[in-house]
Parts: structure tokens; C-alpha cells; sequence
């Protein structure tokens, strides 16, 4: 009598571990912020489309919108990552209601 007991009670656990585990819903969080484009050096005038930057100073700004780029590309990924985790938590939050 007491194993049966047992063994209800058990099943009655293990039936209700998936739907606790659907229970709750990750909800995703966005990337913290936009990368900020470099500025254009001093010595640029865009203007003109002219420059008297030395060669470091035009070396060093190609650097920054290299890095800029890499940036842009890896924010691209997370905004994506964003998304999918934004259709992964909808599809929880509707499996959750049980209708």
C-alpha cells in the first residue's frame, strides 16, 4: 500500500515537472548600445574634400572606422540575436497560457 502511495506521488511529480518548466519565460534584454562613429580629424575639410592631416592622423582615422565597422557588424549580430530570443520568449509566453 505505501509503495503505491509512492509511486502516485512520484507520478503526479514527474507530470508536473514539464509544465513547470514551461512556467517561466526568458525574457530577452537589447543590446546596450549603438556604436558612435568616429568624427572626422581636424584637419579634413570636407568641404573641399581636402585634407593637410599628416599621415599618422589619416592612418589613425582609418583605424577608428575599421573599428567602427567590426563594431557595427557585431551590434548588427547581437540586434539579430535580440530577435530571435524576442521570438523564442513570445513562442513561451504563448505556450504558457495553456488554451
Amino acid at each position: 500500500m505505501f509503495k503505491i502511495k509512492r509511486m502516485k506521488t512520484i507520478l503526479a511529480l514527474l507530470l508536473l515537472i514539464p509544465s513547470l518548466s514551461y512556467s517561466y519565460c526568458y525574457q530577452p534584454s537589447p543590446p546596450w548600445s549603438k556604436p558612435i562613429k568616429p568624427s572626422v580629424p581636424w584637419c579634413v575639410n570636407e568641404w573641399n574634400n581636402t585634407h593637410t592631416c599628416s599621415d599618422w592622423e589619416i592612418e589613425s582615422y582609418y583605424s577608428d572606422i575599421s573599428n567602427y565597422n567590426y563594431e557595427v557588424e557585431s551590434y548588427v549580430n547581437d540586434l539579430q540575436n535580440y530577435l530571435y530570443d524576442a521570438e523564442d520568449y513570445v513562442r513561451c509566453e504563448i505556450n504558457s497560457l495553456n488554451y
